[in-house]
């Protein structure tokens, strides 16, 4: 993003994970829970089936920030989440951020995080602090 950041900019990202992303994340977090990796646990759980990792979830707001708004040269201070719903394998889950506040001195930008289900369920809500230097300059 070029132009400078102002409150209530909003930029979002859809994506579905796959099996294969789950057991690529179980290796590279060695969260090997079997809740994500075998249907036969995870069918005894409360879901009856396997749940993506909610922290590969919740990545989804790094790639936004990063890439997106504020964009490159973005530096990810802090993000608090809120799991609120299981994200399932194979569905596609919308992330959006939106900015709250901008601090212009300090060049923090506070943002509001939202995931949403198919159904339009949140499946994740928090915030991120990031500091944006060449965005706000």
């Amino acid at each position: 993003m070029s132009e400078k950041l102002v409150v209530g900019a909003k930029a979002s990202l859809k994506k579905s994970f796959s099996d294969q992303d789950v057991r690529k994340f179980a290796e590279v977090s060695e969260d090997a829970n079997p809740i994500h990796l075998d249907e036969a646990a995870a069918s005894e759980s409360i879901f009856k089936q396997r749940v993506v990792h909610g922290a590969l979830v919740s990545s989804l707001f790094s790639a936004i920030l990063g890439c997106d708004l504020p964009g490159q040269g973005t530096i990810f201070l802090g993000q608090t989440v809120s799991f609120k719903a299981p994200v399932f394998l194979n569905e596609e889950i919308e992330a959006s951020v939106e900015v709250m506040s901008i601090h212009p001195k300090r060049a923090i930008v506070t943002f509001k995080l939202l995931a949403l289900n198919p159904q339009g369920k949140v499946v994740i809500e928090g915030e991120a602090k990031v500091m944006a230097l060449k965005h706000l300059i």
